[in-house]
This record gives structure tokens, C-alpha cells and sequence, in this order.
């Protein structure tokens, strides 16, 4: 079913960020907390691959509520 197929993609995503800001955590434990702190492009690569997958997950989430509506309108026309 193409629920499952949308939960299941948030699913991979969810940890793809959840990675991605394990990351972040840790390189800025890294780099201690100064005042001229220096970002690297590990830090900066890391924020910008939440951008696609943040926008990934909303879309699957969408997917989902337009299903739920089809299977709504379809249940109230059987009715």
C-alpha cells in the first residue's frame, strides 16, 4: 500500500537526520564554543543535507493526508 511506502520513507529520513544532526552535535562539541569559532565543511555539509530531507518528509506527509482524503471521499461515496 502507498501509505506504507510514505511511512516508511519518513522512517529513512527520520534517521538520515537524526545521523545528520548527530553530526552537527558533534563537531561542534569539537570545536568548543569561542567567540571567532571557525565553521567547517563538515558542519556546513551537514546542514545543508537536512534542507532535501526535511523537504522529503514533508512531502511524504502530504502524500499521506491526500491519500487519507481520496480514501475519505471514496468511503463517502460508497456510503
Amino acid at each position: 500500500m502507498q501509505v506504507n511506502n510514505n511511512l516508511n520513507a519518513m522512517n529513512n529520513l527520520e534517521l538520515k537526520l537524526n545521523g545528520l544532526a548527530q553530526n552537527i552535535a558533534t563537531v561542534a562539541d569539537v570545536s568548543g564554543v569561542t567567540q571567532n569559532q571557525e565553521v567547517t565543511d563538515d558542519l556546513i555539509n551537514s546542514i545543508v543535507e537536512q534542507i532535501p530531507t526535511v523537504i522529503a518528509y514533508e512531502a511524504n506527509a502530504n502524500a499521506i493526508k491526500t491519500q487519507n482524503a481520496v480514501h475519505d471521499v471514496l468511503l463517502d461515496l460508497k456510503a
